[in-house]
């Protein structure tokens, strides 16, 4: 009945899904396993970067999108990297154009020439605003102090129909965190039927590893309590159960639904969990042995795009949105 089930829900029509992993924590800060608690401070940074990001991408599905960190030590470079962008109907006045190669001053290889500039965040913690319109404009403020830019293709906000997009997020606070700054725009379907953008889905299913009696633990802590158990985990990833807490095979269980869900829904699909979870359903849509999943590379603070339809393969995109963390 379960694969009747499954197969029930499987169609060949194009699904996208973009996998986040939540902000960093206070615990994963310190390298506790587990836990409850809220964002680091890094974490918060990221999660007002992901809410653009999902604004320009998923909602008005911009193809590409950068987010550039400067400080005031920029302004030199940056001068040669930015161009005023002459009136047209895209531009409406004016906008600020990248140029040239960035990689003097940006870590990221994602701004391209001839991409708009945005959104400014003035800062680490404050909010977004709509960036200037002229190039001294940003020279001043990336001059007053640390400032975050965000830039995307020069598509119109408007050009492409609304696509109607979904946000899972598990139960546990810092996944919470990390969305709460997503717009839910109202799009109106047909009638006097809506829907409310990216509204936010909780799931248990899509929670942490749960650790058990090392809830909360660094990894040399659990060293210096129990050493056996550091070597039963790392001689079976897949099989080894915490003490009173799960394996990575009950975490694969309780992920059955999820993918029929994955598998089931035509709206593009944003996943803001945790590591163990998104390896799974990443090596799921990619067709990776499942004991190849534990060491695969989903890194904090990024955003993996993968679309699939199961007849073309797979297709993937990767953002990094930082800020770095080491």
């Amino acid at each position: 009945s379960r694969v009747a089930r499954f197969l029930c829900n499987v169609h060949p029509y194009r699904h996208t899904v973009y996998f986040s992993r939540c902000g960093t924590s206070e615990f994963s800060v310190e390298h506790r396993i587990g836990g409850n608690s809220s964002l680091s401070d890094p974490g918060k940074q990221y999660s007002l970067r992901l809410a653009e990001f999902a604004h320009f991408v998923v909602d008005k599905q911009h193809d590409d999108f950068a987010c550039v960190s400067l400080e005031a030590t920029d302004t030199a470079h940056l001068r040669k990297l930015l161009i005023n962008a002459p009136f047209s109907e895209v531009t409406r006045g004016g906008e600020v154009l990248a140029f040239g190669d960035w990689s003097p001053i940006s870590s990221s290889d994602a701004v391209k020439t001839g991409m708009r500039l945005r959104r400014l965040q003035r800062g680490q913690d404050r909010p977004f605003e709509d960036a200037p319109h002229n190039v001294e404009e940003v020279i001043k403020a990336v001059g007053s102090g640390p400032v975050t830019l965000i830039f995307t293709d020069q598509s119109d906000d408007d050009e492409k129909p609304p696509v109607y997009a979904r946000l899972w997020t598990s139960a546990l606070k810092r996944a919470k965190e990390t969305v709460e700054h997503f717009k839910h725009p109202i799009i109106r379907v047909e009638g006097e039927k809506v829907w409310r953008q990216l509204a936010p889905r909780e799931y248990r299913n899509l929670n942490e590893q749960y650790a058990g009696e090392y809830e909360g633990l660094t990894l040399d802590e659990i060293r210096t309590r129990q050493p056996a158990e550091v070597e039963l985990r790392t001689f079976d990833k897949l099989g080894y159960r915490y003490p009173r807490g799960e394996s990575l095979l009950d975490v694969i269980a309780r992920l059955e639904d999820m993918v029929q869900h994955l598998e089931s829904y035509q709206e593009p699909v944003m996943v803001v969990a945790h590591l163990p979870v998104l390896r799974f359903l990443y090596a799921y849509i990619k067709n990776i042995p499942r004991d190849q999943a534990p060491d695969l590379d989903l890194p904090y603070h990024s955003v993996i795009k993968v679309t699939f339809d199961g007849a073309r393969g797979v297709q993937e995109t990767r953002y990094s949105l930082g800020p770095w963390i080491s």
